[in-house]
């Protein structure tokens, strides 16, 4: 049984889906809606249930079109004050609208990035889609989240879209700062998963040397030494950098 609170948000969606049949034709607002429907998913109750049905209508929109052009291997952002006269909808925070290819640490690493520049967050939204796209990144087609990649077409990928609210911020060379510092913290959180499953390989081989311990060292050292690394690759521990030392004596 739903609560009150369920229920408002499920009311606030279902009149967003009949504002999609109400302003676009048949066939964009079927790609809208099911669009929509996995935009707000997974939203909180009252994040969705507190705002205006045209105000969200507008932010899905606006995101859905920045995601109709992307090329996989970097990140698209872009950092604005919507405006109703020219973007068809309003909001009285500037909004982040990202979409990036799905991995690890996308949400916590933007979080980090609007904490270091000192904004306060007030809505996240954080929907992972299944996209066909031709070679040049045009948006063919928005998979059901089931969906697998068909035989000889172009194949299906996951990608992470997020659309974040911070304070209010209107002079260009802020605005220029929070994109260049989300285009730089994506980069890092995209080197680092890159490098995850190499850097879990090259621990695995140092792991099985110290299963033969050089010469000199205490055993029971090593061998203490040899389980931490072995729980650090059994994930327990999230890798994001590697260091080689040489010992010179």
């Amino acid at each position: 049984m739903l609560d009150a609170l369920e229920e408002q948000k499920t009311s606030v969606v279902a009149s967003v889906l009949d504002l999609v049949r109400e302003r676009l034709p048949a066939a964009p607002a079927k790609e809208a809606s099911l669009f929509i429907e996995e935009y707000f998913k997974h939203v909180d109750e009252e994040d969705v249930g507190e705002r205006n049905p045209a105000d969200l209508y507008g932010a899905a929109l606006s995101h859905l079109a920045f995601a109709r052009r992307f090329l996989s291997g970097a990140p698209k952002v872009r950092v604005y004050n919507p405006r109703l006269e020219e973007n068809g909808w309003e909001c009285s925070h500037t909004v982040i609208e990202i979409v990036n290819d799905d991995m690890p640490f996308l949400v916590d690493s933007v979080a980090m990035e609007a904490n270091r520049q000192g904004y306060t967050q007030h809505l996240t939204i954080h929907p992972l889609l299944r996209m066909r796209r031709d070679a040049e990144g045009n948006l063919l087609e928005m998979m059901p989240p089931a969906s697998s990649s068909p035989p000889g077409g172009p194949r299906i990928r996951p990608e992470s879209l997020i659309h974040l609210e911070v304070d209010r911020q209107t002079h260009p060379a802020l605005l220029k700062a929070w994109s260049d510092g989300l285009v730089s913290v994506l980069a890092d959180v995209r080197a680092a998963v890159a490098d995850w499953q190499k850097m879990r390989e090259r621990l695995a081989v140092i792991v099985a040397e110290l299963a033969t311990p050089p010469a000199g060292l205490p055993n029971k050292e090593v061998e203490e030494g040899r389980a931490f690394l072995g729980g650090v690759h059994d994930d327990h521990f999230t890798l994001l950098g590697f260091r080689d030392y040489d010992l010179v004596s």
